[in-house]
Order: C-alpha cells, then sequence, then structure tokens
C-alpha cells in the first residue's frame, strides 16, 4: 500500500534509470529539501515517497548514501514512468539529440554513470493521488520546470544580490550533497 494508510500521496519521480550508477544530482538535491518534510505531511494524512525505474536494491543503497529517511519505490518493469510522461524513447528526443547538447546535461549524464541518452530518456517530475472508497484519483502531474519549487535553495538564493549566479555558459553548479567542496 503506497498511501501507507493515508488518504493522499505524493510522489517525486527520482531520474535514477536503470543503466546509472548513481542517481541525478539535481534530483538528489530535490530530495534533500523533501526528506524534513515527511513527519509534516504524514502529520497532514499524506505521504510522500520516491519513485524510480533503478532495481529497489540500488535505490536503497544510494538512499542510505545519501542519508534519507523517505521511502522510495522502483517503478521498473512497469509503465508507470512512461505513463506519466516521465519517461521517453529515442524517437522522441531525436531532435534534442540532433543539436547541440546542453553543457549540463552532459555533466549530469557523467555524474550519473550514463551516457545522455540514457540520462534524457529518465525526466523529474511529482505526481499526487486521493485515495477515495478504495479508488485511486490522480490530482495532479507537473515534469521538469514545474518542479523548481521544491528547490528550496533556489527560493533561498533568489533573494541574495547575486541570485542563482548562473549563466548559459557556467556548467550546472549543482552537486550532490557529500561531493561539493568544503568552503
Amino acid at each position: 500500500d503506497l498511501f501507507d494508510g493515508r488518504s493522499q500521496l505524493l510522489v517525486y519521480h527520482f531520474m535514477f534509470g536503470p543503466p546509472y550508477e548513481a542517481g541525478c544530482p539535481v534530483c538528489s538535491s530535490i530530495a534533500d529539501t523533501l526528506a524534513p518534510q515527511v513527519p509534516h505531511l504524514k502529520a497532514r494524512d499524506t505521504t510522500l515517497l520516491l519513485a524510480s525505474r533503478a532495481p529497489l536494491a540500488k535505490l536503497i543503497a544510494y538512499r542510505e548514501r545519501m542519508g534519507w529517511g523517505i521511502d522510495w519505490v522502483s517503478s521498473g518493469g512497469s509503465d508507470f514512468n512512461r505513463d506519466l510522461g516521465f519517461l521517453y524513447t529515442e524517437e522522441e528526443l531525436k531532435p534534442f539529440l540532433e543539436g547541440e547538447i546542453p553543457a549540463t546535461v552532459d555533466q549530469n549524464a557523467r555524474m550519473c554513470g550514463t551516457d545522455v541518452l540514457g540520462y534524457v530518456s529518465e525526466g523529474p517530475g511529482l505526481s499526487a493521488y486521493a485515495l477515495s472508497d478504495g479508488i485511486v484519483y490522480r490530482t495532479y502531474v507537473t515534469t521538469a520546470r514545474g518542479v523548481e519549487p521544491l528547490m528550496a535553495y533556489y527560493t533561498l538564493l533568489d533573494r541574495t544580490p547575486k541570485g542563482r549566479d548562473e549563466s548559459d555558459t557556467r556548467p550546472l553548479w549543482v552537486r550532490r550533497h557529500d561531493e561539493y567542496e568544503t568552503s
């Protein structure tokens, strides 16, 4: 029972495909902000979990590395990600792959231990569900930029003089929390 006895369920679709050696660094930074929210959400009849297509053993090992206390399920072998628009075919990605690959995409693919196709075939997102009289209703889905509100560090940086201090020519700065150089 994914709802874990509650009537509401939030699923963060975490980019961690079967060929990945490690989870997406951006999704990892989001999970860093989500994990502390779990007790607050449970108090409001809401279960939050992560879902990825990698095998469960790989997901659990990564969760332990990151120190998260959040449930994680594997959607591998199902159509769940595809049905919600979080999994893309090579044919669908062809226009993107034939263009110039952004440095951030190449960097994140390498950080995940996969190639660009393996990386971009997965997509991040958030979906919400309600359970009523034994029937599950999907009530919300957002992808990609729609998950930006989950990135608490952006909200904080947006209030500083430099803001996010990002540009197209500068590689993505987001890392897994155990990979930043100490300063």
